[in-house]
């Protein structure tokens, strides 16, 4: 029998004894009481609370208000969830049309909680949230105003109105720092909902840590449903974050607890489905469907009707990605089965309707929904960078900061969210371009032209449209060894711009930008079709050149440097003069990738860097 409900239950017999005057008789019911949690199920425990008639008892309304609060609990606490919702119902209309009291708030918040359980729907139990809050701030309670505030911070999940959240968050900071005893509970819920928001604006990784310090903070009291959650959190963000290590470790405490936690009938459902998940996203198609097929399996030890549709979504698009295309439509129907499924989600419902276009052989149909969820995905990328999301995370991330007392700087701290922002950007990984690669083989011609655009972008740098650093390394290293193979020569340059820093102070980093785009356009256009530059850094280049020695190599690093010396740049009403330092190395016997020809060419251009800059020296020569 759960703690909690054995606390309940004591609470529940206190009360109705005390309220019928028999106090003698209530220290033998919580005796009795004590024993009998310890024996029996909790639905025995319902039964055994039935024995009260409540609507036609002389309790006052807000007593009665009290019990069916209790029965929701028990309710919730069994994921009978209708029977949760309708106990809090009931209560609620005994107390609505009272003054305000902490019962009728509570009951509010608890109804919310059960409709999430339900229904996943932010429109469906957010409405109980606010109702809450309105009345929490015509009460006196701070500590049930700080929870009510923290549960509606929840509810502004996108980058529209993510600004609100962080409004109440900070609204409940400032509350609980004024406490003389912070309660670990609330602390925790805080955490849990700062990492909410930063994860619907695509903040992943400052979404993990604040998950991660809300699972150590239930940690100190043991919570281990919310421990759960908070891993289920983790594991989330560390898809998101493409760590597959931290996710694996997520997906093992999860299954751990689930062990340790047996009254906890749905722990194992939602590990299978995490567990099918990371096979899906690590290309284990197998692994994914056994673990999603396990969590089906298990759908009736949950109430959380939106992940058990979900776990249908899921597996069909393993079965698709493992070829096994008609029960991928199958499972996609199944899927479509849930009428009520989020409509926020649009992502997903495409991706189902993609599939089954698939299954009719509407192949045209099943294109132009896969655009539309590139399109999709792209605006919504767009808006999570916006100027007022990233202000309002840097505000609350610093009131956060003076809220737990840290030692740190605050610049420091904001170059770092600021930094960290950009890099989550980067990591964004549209999942649903997985599933195009998947259609591509099947669809033929249909799907190459999306296939192509897709790769195209994930292998250019957004500023300066040459290759990124990933690209840049991938196709770089495959030249290298070709000509490794065939025993040609090949060579490297790596360069940047000289006192880049100064532009930067000076100008502006606008202007700054616009000297790191010039330079790679120059670059482009002085070597040769088959050559391959790349972005690797902020104002750092590298140009990899099959089939070159090292004289031609330097003669390209001259030609460039040059070009550049001699340049004055115009940006707008703005001209500047600047140059370049580089740094050469060629294939030599005991170079076997291209990591050491960069090794060396940047030893080469460090040389070039300390002996005055806009110069060309080549590795050998440093050896």
């Amino acid at each position: 029998m759960d703690k909690h409900i054995t606390l309940v239950l004591i609470t529940v017999i206190a009360i109705a004894s005390s309220l019928l005057g028999n106090f003698a008789q209530a220290n033998d019911v919580l005796t009795e009481l004590k024993n009998y949690t310890n024996t029996h199920t909790a639905e025995q425990s319902i039964a055994h609370l039935n024995q009260f008639d409540l609507d036609n008892s002389d309790f006052s309304a807000e007593e009665k208000a009290k019990f069916y609060f209790q029965y929701g609990q028990l309710f919730e606490q069994t994921r009978q969830l209708d029977l949760s919702i309708a106990s809090y119902d009931k209560g609620i209309s005994y107390v609505e049309a009272l003054p305000v009291t902490d019962i009728l708030i509570d009951s509010y918040l608890e109804r919310s909680f059960a409709n999430y359980l339900k229904t996943n729907d932010p429109a469906v139990y957010c409405i109980d949230r606010v109702k809450a809050l309105n009345y929490a701030r015509q009460h006196s309670n701070l500590e049930l105003l700080t929870k009510t505030l923290t549960q509606n911070a929840f509810c502004y999940e996108n980058a529209n109105n993510f600004h609100i959240g962080i409004a109440l968050l900070d609204e409940a900071l400032e509350i609980v720092d004024k406490s003389e005893h912070l309660n670990a509970n609330r602390k925790a819920m805080i955490y849990n909902a700062t990492g909410s928001l930063y994860r619907n604006i695509g903040m992943h990784q400052q979404g993990y840590d604040h998950f991660e310090k809300a699972f150590q903070t239930w940690q100190t009291i043991d919570d281990k449903q919310d421990m759960f959650n908070m891993l289920h959190n983790m594991f989330s963000q560390s898809i998101k974050l493409g760590n597959w290590v931290q996710a694996q470790a997520n997906v093992e405490q999860q299954f751990q607890l689930a062990d340790n936690a047996p009254q906890l009938k749905d722990l194992y459902f939602f590990a299978n489905l995490n567990a099918g998940r990371l096979g899906l996203r690590t290309y284990d198609f197998q692994q994914a469907i056994f673990h999603l097929s396990k969590a089906i399996e298990l759908k009736h030890t949950t109430q959380e009707h939106y992940f058990v549709s979900s776990s249908y979504l899921f597996l069909a698009l393993a079965y698709m990605r493992n070829g096994q295309a008609v029960q991928a439509v199958e499972m996609a129907h199944v899927f479509k089965q849930n009428e009520s499924f989020r409509v926020d989600k649009s992502d997903m419902i495409l991706k189902a309707d993609a599939i089954i276009a698939f299954g009719n052989k509407d192949y045209l149909t099943a294109t132009n929904l896969l655009f539309k969820l590139i399109d999709d995905e792209r605006e919504k990328n767009q808006a999570m960078l916006n100027n007022e999301v990233i202000n309002s995370a840097l505000k609350h991330q610093n009131n956060v900061t003076e809220f737990e007392k840290e030692l740190l700087v605050n610049k420091l701290a904001i170059n770092e969210l600021q930094l960290a922002a950009l890099k989550d950007k980067e990591h964004i990984k549209d999942l649903t371009l997985m599933l195009i690669a998947l259609l591509t083989s099947t669809l033929a011609i249909l799907l190459i032209f999306s296939l192509n655009t897709y790769k195209k972008r994930s292998q250019t740098d957004y500023l300066t449209k040459i290759a990124n650093r990933g690209y840049t390394y991938i196709k770089g290293e495959q030249l290298i060894k070709r000509c490794i193979k065939l025993n040609k020569p090949a060579s490297v340059i790596i360069f940047d711009i000289d006192n880049f820093k100064e532009i930067n102070d000076k100008y502006g980093h606008h202007i700054g930008d616009l000297a790191i785009k010039s330079l790679a356009n120059r670059a482009k256009s002085s070597i040769k079709k088959q050559d391959l530059v790349g972005r690797i850094g902020g104002e750092e280049f590298l140009i990899v050149l099959p089939n070159t020695s090292e004289q031609e190599a330097v003669a390209i690093s001259e030609r460039l440097r040059h070009s550049i010396a001699e340049k004055t740049f115009s940006f707008g009403d703005i001209e500047i003069n600047f140059t370049i330092s580089l740094g050469v190395s060629e294939i030599e016997p005991s170079s076997s990738a291209l990591q050491d020809l960069v090794m060396q060419a940047d030893k080469a251009l460090y040389q070039a860097k300390f002996f005055g800059k806009n110069k060309v020296y080549i590795a050998r020569q440093c050896a």
